[in-house]
């Protein structure tokens, strides 16, 4: 292996109910990347969603399925271009049968806006727009391969 930084960009979620799952995201437009009857791959901006039943991925990583306790334990990121760009999305998901857990608003923790939402598993996605200056959003931008005026820091 060489030293270059690893190539992380598919997500996997392991779901109970794939089908409602697999109809969730084709609700909210994503194309598809590969689908079969047991694993499915949606295309984002510079990553994968990949969906694949539970009881398989405990299968393939020799893993026993986590019992699911209900709550927020990890949310991945969708980074937009602009600020209303996240009230369209979360609109969107909403359409699909998301729950949406923070309307859209000013960011807490940082300048910009986010808001929340779970798919019907209660796997989180956050929704964030914030100016190229942020080092976070400009990274991102980086790692997808979208040009940025803003240098690493």
């Amino acid at each position: 292996m060489d030293q270059q930084l690893p190539l992380a960009n598919i997500i996997t979620l392991g779901v109970r109910d794939f089908g409602r799952e697999r109809e969730f995201y084709r609700g909210l437009g994503w194309p598809h990347a590969f689908d079969s009857n047991e694993f499915t791959v949606f295309e984002l901006r510079g990553a994968l969603l990949a969906l694949f039943g539970i009881d398989q991925l405990g299968t393939d990583a020799r893993a026993a399925p986590e019992a699911g306790h209900g709550g927020i334990r990890s949310a991945v990121i969708i980074t937009v271009d602009r600020p209303e760009d996240v009230d369209a999305l979360v609109r969107r998901a909403r359409e699909a049968g998301a729950t949406v857990t923070k309307e859209p608003t000013g960011a807490e923790f940082f300048e910009g806006r986010d808001a929340y939402f779970a798919d019907p598993e209660g796997n989180y996605w956050e929704v964030a727009w914030s100016a190229s200056e942020n080092a976070v959003t400009a990274a991102a931008r980086r790692a997808a391969g979208i040009a940025t005026d803003v240098q690493p820091g």
